[in-house]
């Protein structure tokens, strides 16, 4: 058994959409949280070698499950928070809350997250994506990450060795991020603790917070924004099944209770068709949609 000896939560047959903020997906066959990076390894190499589906997920932010569930191993990187301060620098694992890491490094006078407050995502979600707001990137703070590959190698790479763009980083694809070292910049303290507190505001008079979603879902295409351009053509507040562009914010497609991952495709799908056709401008996603569906049970997970 590929689980046998490792400690930390295992669940069989366990509903995606609670490991969604997008409140959507089927039964996981198998879901596990490691404790360790060393845990997390071991059943990696393990589910490779018996050619058994794994992948690894962090606060599901940023994702779109399928309506299907997923067969094999659903690896859930939120155990994972590990935490070492240095000077004006932090080695911090996957799981740990990026929102959390940016007020505890604004407490301390650093500066280099204040953008980051609001987001709800992982360390290691924020660094595939290059995360970023209010005109701040992840990617000024990373010095270095330890990476995952899928033949189960963990490799260390220094900041010249992949790169980043727009919402945009290499190792996204190819490789998952266990762990990272950040730097930041001395600032003063409460003009940080006040950028972040101004922030926080704008996204709660902003954002769709009261209804399940996974922040913007389209990236803004070079010298527009996607929200004023799907507002302008029309579709505020339109749906399909359960998925809502939202009143609020039209580069946000809510949950209104009973959405599904075809909802949310088919509303996506009908959005870049219509921007394309109305203004020539393609529309990219920034969510990451996983649409591997259930195959055959394994006894030997």
């Amino acid at each position: 058994m590929i689980l046998d000896g490792m400690s930390g939560r295992v669940e069989k047959n366990y509903p995606l959409h609670k490991l969604s903020t997008w409140r959507i997906g089927g039964p996981a066959e198998t879901v596990y949280w490691p404790e360790t990076i060393e845990d997390l390894l071991k059943v990696w190499q393990r589910a490779q070698a018996r050619e058994i589906p794994v992948r690894l997920i962090g606060r599901g932010s940023n994702v779109l499950f399928p309506d299907e569930g997923l067969s094999g191993i659903t690896l859930v990187s939120t155990s994972l928070r590990g935490i070492s301060w240095g000077d004006h620098s932090v080695r911090v694992e996957a799981g740990y809350t990026l929102a959390r890491l940016a007020q505890e490094a604004g407490e301390l006078g650093w500066s280099g997250l204040e953008f980051a407050r609001g987001i709800p995502g992982s360390i290691g979600g924020a660094i595939m994506m290059n995360a970023g707001a209010h005109g701040g990137e992840i990617s000024s703070c990373v010095l270095s990450v330890s990476t995952l590959w899928a033949d189960g190698s963990i490799k260390k790479l220094k900041r010249d060795e992949f790169e980043f763009a727009y919402r945009f980083c290499s190792l996204r694809g190819h490789a998952w991020v266990l762990e990272a070292h950040l730097k930041f910049k001395a600032g003063e303290r409460e003009q940080i603790l006040q950028d972040m507190r101004e922030y926080l505001t704008k996204r709660t008079a902003n954002q769709p917070l009261e209804l399940p979603n996974a922040g913007s879902v389209f990236r803004n295409p070079p010298g527009h924004s996607a929200g004023r351009l799907i507002e302008a053509a029309g579709w505020k507040g339109r749906s399909i099944g359960g998925a809502k562009v939202s009143e609020k914010h039209a580069n946000f497609i809510v949950n209104t209770g009973l959405a599904t991952s075809s909802d949310v495709l088919a509303l996506i799908e009908a959005i870049k068709t219509d921007i394309q056709l109305k203004y020539d401008i393609s529309l990219q996603t920034e969510i990451e949609s996983i649409l591997t569906a259930r195959v055959n049970r394994r006894r030997d997970v």
